[in-house]
């Protein structure tokens, strides 16, 4: 096969010039026809595959394939009963089916992938009709290229010619138009999905009708749909790694653009990643700071929910495709993680994510704690991401995170500019308000409720100072600004992982010229008690955080009350949901001010008293050490 990067024409260094003359080479090199039918040649090899079925009877791939195969034989007592056609649904359905066809070459699962490729062809709504929602139509073509893949030696002829013909014609229509609703930012993780899918199908697809044409019909797609590709990863992540529209966004966008790249690489002999995308060499760094190994939905993990999306945190296969994308050093850290984060035997990703895990979990390298490569902390100056983490071990490990949000993408946004967010010891405590532009949700300090924006009002923020203590046991970030109507709002954020009586202290100090509710969400299964000098949320663990207001002047107002999470957002609003079960609600708690406001939080384990809190002299004592955080500096520790 002919692989058109190897002229020498990388894509980091593009020019219009070298695009022309990398469009000529296209044309005047048509693809070797007899490697045209060599499959699997997507995601994976046809010498990796046969490795990968090797190590099949060893672990932990034994167990990862039983869980697959129990997703699969699931799915084939459901589609029994569901006469009905949900193209969610049928693609699920489809992706395990070819997998495990892949995987075990046992034809019973390649029949199965072919009665959803048969509903899948017949559908006229989304499938074939140009106009419809582009997400799903890029993700029916990326299962059916999958499945045209890997089923390729089982299917007959005129199902591959079925297969193989819709898969021309609807990557070249996916290519065309993502729908009549769709974003066509270059930034937004829709481009990732169109070009994604289209890059994976391209490839995949077998150019058969030589009489008409000399050369690969496909060429003029896969060029142009890599570029484009590549020119999205490059908007989508900021160079420090942190994504533009969040970290769970991050997720399912690669979801696309994973699949995508490591077809490339699989592909074009002179393919490299980083040379294509320098942006993402930290990119699981950032998302790998952020997350807790905390029960959700699917499997484990939770995060801060900036910009509007939720907290549950699914890692999409991305994790295992991590394995073959990054680089070397950072595969100890992603393997110590994906044990972290996943447990095999049950996992429930109707999709089959899991078998990303059976393809790339690399069982010759040795996992080593994060710690070791500095992944405590985190920056994004681009945006003004600052995260905290205490240390690797297990769902009790705590991260705090603070958002400047110093940029707006034209994707998701949200109203979270100059906001805080914590996740630790078993349960997330301070949260953002889910899928919605609605502020209510928001942990933030407020105007009166006459003055507060009721939806986003596109204030962006700034990021004026930040240092990590050099131990790795915390931190703090200086910030301004507002996206829910507070004026002149100055944010200061502390963070310390090393006092003597607690798990953790933080300190928010707000300044402002109208902030009169300083305002925390958490999730509604938290119970709220009120104190004279604050209050405290305890965890269905036991585990609590208390938040001590420092006032002296007069004494503490309250208001608490629900806030749907989510807001009015109905499609993809699953609430919060925590140890298997769905909570629809966050509680908000409104602590009342005058323009300006100290609050020191602490955070202890099930049966721990918190220490007394006081200032004195103008000087915070937790216990009886003092913290000292004088003004912009919060500490007189070393920082970096």
């Amino acid at each position: 096969m002919v692989y058109f990067l190897s002229f020498g024409l990388h894509f980091s260094t593009f020019t219009p010039e070298k695009l022309l003359l990398g469009f000529i080479l296209l044309l005047a090199n048509p693809l070797s026809i007899s490697a045209q039918f060599e499959h699997p040649r997507g995601i994976v090899t046809p010498e990796e595959i046969k490795s990968v079925r090797e190590r099949l009877d060893t672990e932990p791939y034994r167990t990862m394939l039983t869980t697959l195969t129990r997703t699969g034989e699931q799915h084939q007592m459901e589609s029994k009963d569901d006469r009905s056609y949900d193209p969610y649904e049928e693609s699920d359905r489809l992706g395990v089916w070819a997998y495990l066809y892949l995987l075990t070459e046992e034809e019973y699962w390649a029949d199965l992938a072919w009665q959803a490729t048969e509903k899948i062809l017949a559908d006229t709504v989304y499938l074939t009709n140009p106009l419809a929602k582009g997400l799903t139509r890029a993700r029916l073509l990326q299962k059916l290229a999958y499945a045209y893949d890997f089923c390729y030696p089982a299917w007959s002829r005129e199902q591959r010619k079925q297969a193989n013909d819709a898969l021309f014609e609807v990557f070249y229509s996916v290519h065309a138009t993502m729908g009549y609703a769709a974003n066509y930012s270059i930034e937004s993780n829709w481009m990732g999905v169109r070009y994604g899918s289209i890059v994976l199908a391209s490839y995949i697809w077998d150019w058969t009708d030589t009489t008409n044409y000399k050369r690969s019909p496909a060429l003029p797609i896969q060029w142009d749909a890599s570029k484009r590709l590549q020119d999205h990863i490059q908007t989508n992540i900021y160079p420090s790694g942190w994504n533009v529209e969040s970290m769970s966004y991050h997720i399912y966008n690669w979801t696309f653009v994973g699949p995508a790249l490591i077809t490339l690489q699989n592909q074009l002999s002179s393919f490299s990643v980083l040379d294509y995308v320098p942006n993402i060499e930290h990119s699981l760094q950032a998302l790998m700071t952020s997350v807790v190994s905390i029960e959700n939905q699917h499997n484990r993990g939770y995060t801060a929910d900036l910009s509007d999306d939720d907290m549950m945190f699914s890692t999409g296969g991305v994790l295992a495709m991590g394995f073959s994308l990054f680089p070397a050093e950072q595969l100890p850290a992603l393997k110590w993680m994906h044990d972290y984060l996943i447990e095999p035997n049950s996992y429930q990703a109707e999709d089959g994510q899991l078998a990303y895990s059976i393809l790339y979990y690399p069982e010759e390298v040795m996992a080593e704690n994060p710690a070791t490569l500095n992944w405590r902390t985190f920056v994004s100056k681009e945006t003004g991401v600052f995260v905290a983490r205490n240390h690797f071990e297990d769902e009790n490990d705590i991260v705090a995170t603070y958002h400047a949000k110093a940029n707006r993408v034209r994707g998701h946004q949200g109203p979270d500019t100059n906001t805080i967010r914590l996740v630790g010891l078993g349960a997330p405590w301070v949260i953002g308000a889910g899928r919605t532009g609605l502020t209510a949700g928001q942990s933030n300090l407020f105007p009166s409720v006459e003055e507060t924006a009721e939806k986003d009002d596109k204030g962006l923020g700034k990021l004026h100072e930040y240092g990590f203590f050099n131990d790795g046991t915390g931190g703090y970030v200086v910030g301004s600004g507002s996206a829910v109507g507070t004026r002149e709002h100055r944010r200061r954020f502390y963070v310390d992982f090393d006092h003597p009586l607690t798990k953790g202290v933080f300190v928010v100090q707000d300044s402002s010229t109208n902030g009169r509710r300083w305002r925390i969400n958490t999730p509604e299964f938290n119970k709220f008690t009120e104190a004279e000098d604050g209050f405290t949320l305890t965890a269905p663990n036991g585990s609590s955080l208390k938040f001590t207001v420092l006032n002296k002047d007069k004494s503490i107002k309250l208001d608490t009350g629900k806030v749907p999470y989510g807001g009015k957002t109905k499609q993809h609003n699953f609430g919060i949901v925590y140890q298997g079960q769905g909570y629809p609600f966050s509680r908000y708690v409104d602590v009342f001010c005058d323009l300006n406001i100290t609050v020191v939080m602490t955070l202890q384990p099930a049966n721990e008293t918190h220490p007394e809190v006081r200032i004195e002299n103008g000087t915070i004592r937790v216990g009886e050490q003092p913290l000292n955080l004088p003004s912009p500096l919060l500490s007189n520790r070393q920082t970096e």
